[in-house]
C-alpha cells in the first residue's frame, strides 16, 4: 500500500489525458471501483473537506502571524517560486516550507482533534510508553476514540510540542525511552507532504490505514495553494490581541469568535494619507 501511495504521489496528472479529480479517485481505489464508492468520496472530499480546510488557513495565518520570522521565510519561498503567477502543482513541490507550515499548523491544530474507530473482531491494544505492557484486550464492537490532539502535543513524541516549529519535519526525532515500540519521525521517506508513515503515527491529522482520508493529497494541495494566493498579495495585523482569539472544538478545531484581522495588499503605500480603502477589517 506505501508504494502504491507513493506511486501515486510521483505520477505527473499535467500529463495525463484525463487530469481530473475522478481521475485520481479511480487511480487510487482502483479500476474495479463503484460508482457509488466514487460518489461518496467526491462527496467526503468537496462537501466534507470544505470546514477542515477552512479551519486549517485560519490556524495557519494565525501561527505565521504570531511567528513573523517564519512568515517572513514562506512568504520568501512563495514570492521565489511563484513570483506574480498563479500557482501550479509543481510550484507546491518546489515549496517545501510552505508544505511543511501547513503540517506544522495541523500538528498544532489537528482537523478533526479526534478519530473513533470500532472493532470488528477481538484485538488487544498496546500499551504505550506508560501503559500496561500487556496491552489492553478489546471485543468486537468496541469503540476506539484516538486523541489526535495528545498524540501531536505529546512530550515524548515530539520536540517541544507547543512551539510553531516547520522546520522539525526536516529533522529525525527519536526518543528512546520507547524501547524500539516506535520508530520516531523519519524525514528520509520525503513524502510531498509528511504523514503517518513517516512519523510511525505520530503524526495523523488524516488518519492513517484503510480508513484513512481519501481527501488528504487534495486537502492540503488546495490549502498549499490557497496559502499561497494569499501571502503573495496581503499582508495581516490582529485587529485585537492574539491572546483574545479563543479556540473552540467540535467536528474540528476553529476559532471561538473568528479571527479579526486587518488585511492590506502588499506594497501599498503605508504613508499618513493613504486610502482608507487600502487596509480593510476581515475576520477568518
Amino acid at each position: 500500500a506505501e508504494d502504491d501511495l507513493e506511486a501515486l504521489q510521483a505520477r505527473d496528472y499535467s500529463k495525463v489525458k484525463d487530469p481530473s479529480l475522478l481521475r485520481f479517485l479511480v487511480d487510487a481505489r482502483g479500476e474495479d471501483v463503484s460508482n457509488k464508492q466514487l460518489r461518496d468520496d467526491l462527496m467526503t472530499m468537496l462537501i466534507a473537506g470544505h470546514e477542515t480546510t477552512a479551519a486549517v488557513l485560519t490556524w495557519t495565518t494565525f501561527c505565521l502571524m504570531k511567528n513573523p520570522d517564519v512568515l517572513a521565510k514562506v512568504r520568501e519561498e512563495v514570492d521565489r517560486v511563484v513570483g506574480d503567477r498563479r500557482p501550479g502543482f509543481e510550484d507546491i513541490a518546489a515549496m517545501p516550507f510552505l508544505r511543511a507550515t501547513l503540517a506544522e499548523s495541523l500538528r498544532l491544530y489537528p482537523q478533526p482533534p479526534i478519530l473513533i474507530r470500532r472493532a470488528l473482531g477481538d484485538d488487544v491494544l498496546p500499551g504505550g510508553l506508560r501503559g500496561d505492557k500487556n496491552g489492553y484486550p478489546i471485543g468486537p464492537g468496541a469503540d476506539i476514540f484516538i486523541s489526535v490532539w495528545n498524540l501531536h502535543h505529546s512530550p515524548y513524541l515530539w520536540k517541544d510540542p507547543e512551539a510553531f516549529n516547520p522546520d522539525r519535519f526536516s529533522e529525525t526525532f527519536r526518543n528512546p525511552e520507547f524501547e524500539g515500540t516506535w520508530a520516531g519521525y523519519t524525514p528520509d521517506e520525503k513524502p510531498l507532504y509528511p504523514n503517518e508513515v513517516t512519523s510511525d503515527f505520530a503524526f495523523i491529522p488524516f488518519g492513517g490505514g484503510m480508513r484513512k482520508c481519501v481527501g488528504d493529497q487534495f486537502a492540503m494541495t488546495e490549502a498549499a495553494v490557497a496559502m499561497a494566493m494569499i501571502l503573495r498579495r496581503f499582508t495581516f495585523k490582529f485587529a485585537t490581541s492574539p491572546e483574545d482569539v479563543g479556540m473552540a472544538t467540535g467536528a474540528t478545531i476553529h476559532t471561538a469568535d473568528g479571527l479579526n484581522l486587518i488585511v492590506s495588499r502588499r506594497g501599498e503605500s503605508k504613508s499618513a494619507g493613504e486610502s482608507p480603502k487600502a487596509s480593510v477589517a476581515s475576520q477568518f
